[in-house]
C-alpha cells in the first residue's frame, strides 16, 4: 500500500505521535503495514496471481444509497477489491475483497481482523462482479459494527438475499448470494496479526437459497458441485433443484 495511505491511518488510529509512546505507535503501525503487504502482496499473488490494475476502495456512496448510512467509519474506505485476470491454472476472473482481515487495533489474534475475506470468481470480467462483492462487504462491515442486530458476520453458509438478479438482468434467475468454502484447495491463511479464512461467494436461485435453509449448505454445495457452479459465476444457468 501507498506511505500516503498508512501515514493517513497512523492519523486516525493514534492521533499525533507523542515521544513517549513513539515506540509503540510504531509497532503496531508496522503490524497493521506487514499484514497488509503480506496479503496483497505476497498470499494474493501467490494464490491468485497478479491483480490487473490497483485496489479500488469502498465509498462513502455504496454505504448511503445502499444501506442508507450516512456516517462511515473512515476505516471503511480504505477497504478495497482486487481484480485478477485468469492464470495458466485458473480460466476465470477473480475478485477478492482486501481489508476485512486488517488488524485496524494491531493486536495479534487468532484471527486477524474480522477473520475472513470474499473471493468471487465469473468466467469473464464482469463490472457487476465487482460491484457486489464490495456491496457485500460493505454489508459484512456494518454487521461486524452492530449495524444490524439481528444479523450475524457472514461466515460458510451464510445466504444474502437481494431480490434482485445478481447482474442486474431480467433473464438471470440467480438473485442470491451463498458463501461457501472456496472451489480450490486454499481456504485460509496466516498473517503476522492471525488467520484468514476465504469464503467463495456463490449466486443462487431462491429456490437454491430456499434448499440451503431448510436442508443445509451442504446439501446445496454438493448439487452445485455435481453440476459445476460452485467456481465461476454463470449467470444464464437454470436452477439446479
Amino acid at each position: 500500500m501507498a506511505g500516503s495511505i498508512f501515514d493517513t491511518l497512523k492519523t486516525i488510529l493514534f492521533g499525533t505521535p507523542v515521544r513517549d509512546n513513539a515506540s509503540a505507535e510504531h509497532e503496531a503501525e508496522s503490524l497493521l503495514h506487514i499484514g497488509w503487504q503480506q496479503r496483497e502482496e505476497s498470499f494474493y499473488p501467490s494464490l491468485f496471481g497478479r491483480p490487473d490494475a490497483a485496489p479500488v476502495c469502498l465509498t462513502e456512496d455504496i454505504f448511503k444509497q445502499d444501506f442508507d448510512r450516512n456516517s462511515v467509519h473512515p476505516f471503511w474506505l480504505h477497504h478495497s477489491i482486487m481484480t485478477f485476470p485468469p492464470t495458466e491454472t485458473r480460466q476465470s476472473w477473480l475478485y477478492a475483497t482486501s481489508g476485512l482481515s486488517n488488524a485496524f487495533d494491531s493486536a495479534v489474534d487468532e484471527w486477524s481482523g474480522l477473520g475472513v475475506e470474499f473471493i468471487l470468481e465469473t468466467p469473464l470480467r464482469e463490472a457487476w462482479a465487482a460491484d457486489k462483492l464490495a456491496r457485500l462487504m460493505a454489508y459484512n462491515l456494518l454487521i461486524a459494527a452492530g449495524h444490524y442486530k439481528d444479523q450475524s458476520d457472514l461466515s460458510v453458509g451464510s445466504i444474502v438475499r437481494l431480490g434482485v438478479p445478481v447482474n442486474g438482468e431480467d433473464n438471470c434467475a440467480l438473485t442470491n448470494f451463498i458463501a461457501l468454502e472456496p472451489a480450490s484447495a486454499t481456504r485460509d491463511f496466516s498473517l503476522v496479526t492471525g488467520k484468514v479464512e476465504l469464503l467463495q461467494m456463490v449466486a443462487i436461485t431462491d429456490a437454491e437459497a430456499d434448499l440451503a435453509e431448510r436442508e443445509g449448505r451442504q446439501i446445496l454445495a454438493e448439487k452445485l458441485a455435481e453440476a459445476g457452479h460452485q467456481g465461476p459465476i454463470d449467470t444464464g444457468r437454470p436452477s439446479v433443484v
